[in-house]
């Protein structure tokens, strides 16, 4: 038997078919405007420089040596407005590196490592493979060495440079820290400086695979003072050493000091003793040391001694 529908409800279902899904009508018709239009473009084949290289997938302890390019070259082909649009920054290319083994290795570029393009074939990555080397990262402790530019002030110079930490420790390649025995503090300017100064620096390392492990900065202390002149002291008189005969009874003596300190610095008041070795023979030598009265001797710095080792006889 045919169920009889009424007028009104006919009405109803007509305007919820053709008046209520109108919006989702017009986005379909639109997204099918839009990729006829992007199909109908035509195809344009353009070459990308500068696009990032990632890296991922070395192992932990293991890290790259060397310097490896950051960015490659892709030649894309596509709907021209899509690829005359792309900018470097937009994509990157992926070279996995898992369970790549310790040493030389060469790691191909392949169209499915350039991030996902729709409607955009890969035609070329330039280069096509990358060379890198692998190596374990390894630790060492190395010296730090403050790093001036410019003069102090006129008739001044440097007396003492201090830095501590003294050593830190660096990470890197095995490669670049086993030929590492120092490294540099950034670059401090001493022009115009005519007093002593401490400062915070940070060091430079010869890499970007080093790096310094050891926290903190680095607190460099310098002290300046007036500029030290050249003298020497002729046939200085060897204290007599308890149970020996010198056979060297006077040394010559260079050093540097300031002025003032070398006017109140007489041969006189020099006094040289001597360090014997311990061997028990006869003749013997030994090193002078030289003693300066009171603190004068802070800021004098012995160049040479002449004769460096003296003659004694046991008696």
């Amino acid at each position: 038997m045919t169920r009889w529908i009424s007028p009104s409800r006919s009405f109803q279902r007509l305007r919820h078919t053709h008046v209520e899904n109108k919006g989702l009508k017009i986005l379909a018709i639109l997204i099918a405007l839009l990729l006829f239009a992007v199909s109908r473009q035509p195809i344009s084949v353009v070459r990308l420089t500068g696009v990032p290289l990632e890296i991922r997938g070395v192992s932990e302890g293991v890290e790259i040596s060397g310097d490896v390019s950051q960015t490659v070259s892709v030649r894309l082909r596509g709907p021209r407005d899509i690829v005359k649009s792309l900018t470097p920054n937009q994509l990157s290319v992926i070279a996995t590196l898992n369970n790549k083994e310790l040493g030389e290795r060469n790691v191909q570029l392949k169209a499915e490592d350039l991030s996902h393009l729709d409607n955009v074939e890969v035609v070329q990555i330039d280069p096509p493979s990358i060379k890198i080397r692998l190596e374990p990262t390894v630790r060492r402790v190395v010296k730090v060495i403050p790093q001036f530019e410019g003069e102090v002030e006129e008739g001044l110079e440097i007396y003492r440079r201090t830095v501590d930490p003294s050593s830190i420790e660096i990470e890197g390649p095995k490669s670049l820290v086993e030929k590492l025995n120092d490294v540099l503090t950034e670059t401090v300017n001493l022009t115009g400086r005519k007093s002593d100064f401490r400062l915070q620096v940070g060091v430079e390392t010869s890499h970007n695979s080093l790096r310094v492990k050891t926290p903190g900065p680095i607190n460099l202390a310098v002290e300046i003072g007036e500029r030290r002149i050249l003298h020497r002291f002729d046939r200085v008189q060897i204290d007599q050493l308890p149970g020996y005969r010198l056979l060297t009874k006077t040394v010559d003596i260079e050093l540097r000091c300031t002025k003032s300190t070398l006017n109140e610095l007489q041969a006189t008041t020099l006094r040289v003793k001597l360090m014997p070795s311990g061997s028990q023979a006869a003749l013997v030598t030994a090193e002078p040391v030289i003693i300066f009265p009171g603190d004068l001797g802070k800021h004098i710095v012995v160049d040479k001694i002449i004769p460096k080792e003296v003659r004694l006889k046991r008696q």
